[in-house]
């Protein structure tokens, strides 16, 4: 009876699969296709779904350089108050043409989601001046608004309007595959067929108010195992795969038949030490001890196998490898380590608060730290834990936390602010800025920041990058933002 459960199993994916891949398409294999399309869902598309049914105001560039999309331009009228003047003759997928009054209703809709409600909270108000312009209401410099405004995607205010078109509507696993589905954005592709089990395929929009993709029809494939995308695209039976494992970066197949390409975007796993339970952390040797048996550049390349960056600072839109700031400190010395352990009063147990990270590496470093600090005589007591309200009851207790930390904004202020009040480690860093007395100064709280960096209370261990893989006639590294999201309609056939 087991048997033939398994073959029927295996006949129903083969056929599953052979129905979804589409001969006339790019076949693109993902870890998730969307249960919602609206952008501003509790549980929103991915950022490369969005970008391909509606177009945001402005979007990032490949260089840290801000695209105008359906704005033509802005001015301040003045402090907190930023004019906006859309581009003309744009229309949405339903015919609908766009107007000022389209963006102030898309506003309307974000007021209701909590999530996005709180991620648009510095913009207070946005007001029409005509049919074309809008004001935008703004605590933000004018450079954090634009960063912001690269999420705002425009929605089709005529179309959703009407009960049939809710934007709320989630698509059940069991729903029948569907031909069309109730989108109306600006955006380059328009849906041909959906089943949220299985795939997404969008056709290029022929009306699209820009340059019309280059590829007719692409196809996003649901396989959920990363193993499982790595062997289809070996076996060609997607062109492009998300999230390969770094692990796979040295197979000779891949570096033979395939090409990895690697998106970038602002992250750091965050390796902290809690010198308000334990004062011997506040020992300049204790923290130099603990930073010299953790190996960086060893985990670099054996856990993520150099798919990402080390430093000893991280600092917004920087991805390079900087020297040690303390030039007589080496990065790994495991001798050194226990030469400056002898001159302080160490504990032989302490204990590691992890944040679970289903997507990363977590696992693997937790690991290789308990294993460097065994080298120095340190035996790590870890808890991993996958809720932050349990994360911030827990912090303040713990030696050592470690967490990842990843953002899709770019201005540099926005980031810290993301960073300090919105991550894992807003706890740590709320109880230091108050101490520091750095409240309400994101200037100050920043170069206080960098000092706890280069003293060791904050260790950002490495910055991984996201790595896709592809065939080589497609030119896949040139779609990416500096943020890492995929514009698909700048993908083509370069053989």
């Amino acid at each position: 009876m087991v048997l033939i459960l398994l073959s029927v199993s295996l006949f129903c994916s083969a056929q599953n699969k052979a129905d979804t891949i589409s001969s006339g398409a790019v076949n693109i294999a993902v870890d998730e296709i969307p249960v919602y399309f609206s952008p501003y869902a509790a549980a929103a598309p991915a950022l490369q779904f969005s970008h391909l049914f509606f177009d945001p105001l402005v979007r990032w560039g490949k260089n840290q350089q801000l695209e105008r999309r359906l704005l033509k331009k802005w001015k301040t009228v003045k402090p907190g108050i930023t004019r906006f003047y859309l581009k003309k003759n744009i229309k949405f997928h339903s015919g609908n043409k766009l107007s000022s009054r389209d963006v102030v209703w898309t506003f309307s809709e974000i007021n209701k989601q909590q999530k996005s409600r709180l991620f648009f909270a510095d913009i207070t108000s946005i007001k029409r001046v005509n049919s074309s312009a809008f004001d935008v209401y703004s605590t933000l410099s004018t450079s954090q608004l634009l960063d912001y405004l690269t999420h705002f995607f425009v929605l089709d205010s005529k179309f959703y309007s009407k009960p049939q078109h809710a934007l709320t509507t989630r698509q059940s696993m069991l729903t029948a595959p569907a031909k069309t589905l109730s989108i109306s954005g600006t955006g380059p592709y328009i849906i041909k067929e959906y089943n949220p089990a299985l795939h997404l395929k969008v056709v290029r929009n022929e009306k699209y108010w820009q340059e019309e993709a280059p590829l007719a029809e692409l196809n996003f494939i649901k396989v959920k195992s990363a193993t499982s995308r790595l062997f289809a695209l070996l076996a060609d039976d997607v062109d492009i795969s998300e999230s390969i494992s770094s692990e796979s970066a040295d197979s000779v197949e891949i570096s033979e038949s395939k090409l990895l390409v690697q998106a970038e975007s602002s992250n750091a796993l965050f390796f902290t030490m809690n010198d308000i339970r334990r004062p011997v952390f506040k020992s300049t040797n204790a923290r130099n001890a603990l930073h010299l048996a953790i190996n960086q550049e060893g985990m670099l390349k054996h856990i993520i196998h150099g798919m990402g960056s080390i430093s000893s600072i991280f600092r917004p839109l920087e991805h390079t490898e900087n020297p040690l700031p303390n030039p007589e400190l080496p990065g790994y010395d495991v001798k050194t380590s226990k030469s400056l352990l002898s001159k302080v009063t160490m504990p032989k147990q302490l204990s590691l608060l992890v944040m679970a990270d289903r997507n990363g590496s977590t696992n693997e470093v937790v690991q290789a730290l308990t294993n460097m600090m065994r080298r120095i005589g340190i035996k790590l007591n870890t808890t991993e834990v996958n809720r932050t309200e349990e994360w911030n009851r827990l912090h303040s207790s713990y030696d050592f936390s470690l967490s990842v930390w990843q953002t899709a904004l770019m201005d540099r202020d926005n980031i810290y602010q993301n960073l300090f009040t919105e991550s894992h480690l807003s706890v740590f860093f709320s109880e230091r800025f108050l101490e520091a007395k750095l409240e309400g100064s994101l200037e100050k709280q920043a170069v206080f920041f960098e000092k706890m960096q280069q003293s060791h209370l904050v260790i950002p261990l490495f910055s991984k990058n996201k790595v896709w893989g592809t065939d080589r006639k497609y030119n896949l590294q040139d779609i990416f933002s500096v943020n890492g999201i995929a514009y698909w309609q700048k993908l083509q056939l370069i053989q």
